[in-house]
């Protein structure tokens, strides 16, 4: 019995979406990932979150962090697809979240998460299930990913290319993802459960080149993210997750 998906909590249920009914939680039974994060201007950071929303990038050393992920589904109940996003490590306005909390569990605490500035698909259901349910900012494109022995890579349409080497450092067991996004004038905060190992590195040998126009790559020049170097990156062999409805936190901007 797989233990992850037949649990209580992965039991799915259909939620209407203009592609038509989408079970929840959605269920990616296999897939490879990886990423990779970057110490941004924190001027630049609340550009672009905003500065009328409840949240705000969270300050780590004087920096945001923002970050780079790809996905590659091969199984999942959306189908199969790929996925790359970009978001900004954020926290609730006026909380003051704990780091060392965060490395620990990144699901603990109810005032952090990830902003998702973009999110391109390559399928119309991943794109509709995602902005009808969530709010993600989602797009469809062309993505090519390659997850070879020494090296993972995309290509985001005409947008962008990025290349990891394979990290070299520990595998440790993967943490939630937990993301924010803005639905209907409404803050959603969705927790997504994980159950695999990711392998992480200080992003040596990354390479990101910022070709051409289009969403993400605008928000990645806003950012500052041409010509900088990663601090961290990670890859996962064998991605599995539930993503659930996400919870309602209220309005998402100030009065």
């Amino acid at each position: 019995m797989d233990v992850f998906f037949s649990a209580p909590e992965a039991a799915q249920s259909p939620h209407s979406t203009r592609s038509g009914p989408c079970d929840l939680p959605i269920h990616y039974r296999d897939a490879s990932h990886f990423g990779a994060f970057f110490r941004v201007e924190l001027s630049k950071a609340r550009q672009l979150v905003g500065p009328d929303r409840v949240i705000e990038p969270w300050p780590i050393l004087g920096r945001a962090v923002a970050a780079i992920y790809v996905w590659e589904y091969r199984d999942s109940s959306v189908g199969s697809y790929r996925e790359v996003g970009l978001g900004i490590q954020c926290r609730i306005k006026g909380k003051r979240p704990s780091v060392v909390r965060l490395g620990l569990d990144m699901g603990a605490d109810d005032a952090q998460g990830i902003w998702v500035l973009n999110l391109p698909v390559t399928t119309q259901a991943a794109h509709d299930a995602g902005v009808d349910l969530w709010g993600y900012p989602k797009y469809v494109t062309p993505i090519e990913t390659r997850f070879q022995a020494a090296e993972s890579s995309v290509t985001l349409g005409s947008e962008l290319t990025l290349s990891l080497p394979r990290p070299s450092g520990p595998t440790l067991a993967g943490q939630p993802v937990v993301t924010y996004t803005e639905r209907q004038g409404r803050l959603i905060r969705t927790r997504i459960d994980v159950d695999h190992r990711a392998r992480w590195g200080l992003g040596g040998g990354a390479r990101l080149s910022l070709e051409g126009e289009g969403p993400l790559a605008r928000s990645a020049r806003a950012l500052g993210l041409d010509g900088l170097s990663p601090v961290a990156a990670f890859r996962v062999d064998g991605f599995r997750a539930r993503l659930p409805v996400g919870v309602d936190l209220g309005p998402a901007r100030m009065d």
